[in-house]
């Protein structure tokens, strides 16, 4: 998409020179002035600016449609799934919805220039805590939690700081959950930053993708419905061990 916008910004006005250039210089019948007049100049020039404007006008239509049509790109997956679309921050999508009884926000707003996309996944669940997993120190949340320390079976190469060790650690002891925090923090061979967060009401994915596909959205919604429900259970079987305790 990029170099396709170059090439429409760069080659018509070199094509409009030549063209400015032709008009001044080629032999026309009368009424036309001599070539290289005055008068053959005012044409050219006229012509120059009505073919420019007119140029300026369709590029200007052209970006604008290519902007809002990669917008969309996550419209067949989520409307599918029952999310409402609504427009977002001029050429971004947002989604709400249900899915599996579980509201679901997305927003989506398309690679511009050298910034990479956009997208953020909430989705609800009642988890009372904070726990926060990226490559680096997270940037958005939890930032001032106790990072935990992991072997190399937990996660190992991410870091995670959690405001309840014991329920991160519940959590990320299922190989499923592993799993699905794999592919969502460094699979698919998609580059580009990625975070997620549990917060007290949602599980949240941060990223800035660059080459994601409906597919892999797709694995990374179902990877994100599995997190919330997980982190339910995880807290469940925490309350229940709490419970016991005091007998």
């Amino acid at each position: 998409m990029k170099l396709r916008i170059l090439f429409l910004i760069l080659v018509p006005p070199v094509l409009l020179s030549l063209c400015a250039l032709l008009v001044m210089g080629a032999p026309l019948p009368h009424p036309f002035p001599p070539p290289l007049s005055g008068g053959r100049d005012r044409i050219a020039a006229i012509m120059t600016g009505i073919l420019g404007a007119g140029y300026l006008i369709g590029l200007a239509v052209y970006v604008i449609a290519l902007f809002l049509r990669a917008g969309r790109a996550l419209d067949p997956v989520l409307t599918s799934a029952g999310l409402v679309p609504e427009g977002y921050l001029a050429f971004g999508r947002r989604y709400r919805g249900l899915i599996q009884g579980r509201e679901v926000e997305v927003t989506f707003l398309p690679s511009q220039g050298v910034s990479a996309a956009q997208l953020n996944v909430y989705v609800s669940t009642s988890l009372g805590t904070r726990v926060a997993i990226a490559r680096g120190k997270p940037l958005l949340d939890c930032g001032d939690c106790p990072r935990m320390e992991l072997d190399e079976s937990s996660l190992g190469g991410f870091q995670v700081y959690s405001r309840d060790g014991e329920f991160a650690r519940r959590l990320l002891a299922e190989s499923e959950i592993k799993d699905a925090l794999e592919r969502l923090l460094d699979g698919g061979g998609v580059s580009g930053v990625r975070e997620v967060y549990i917060q007290p009401k949602r599980v949240w994915l941060r990223a800035r993708p660059r080459g994601l596909t409906e597919g892999l959205f797709r694995q990374w919604l179902d990877d994100l419905i599995a997190l919330a429900r997980a982190g339910e259970k995880a807290l469940e079987h925490g309350s229940a061990e709490d419970s016991d305790s005091h007998y």
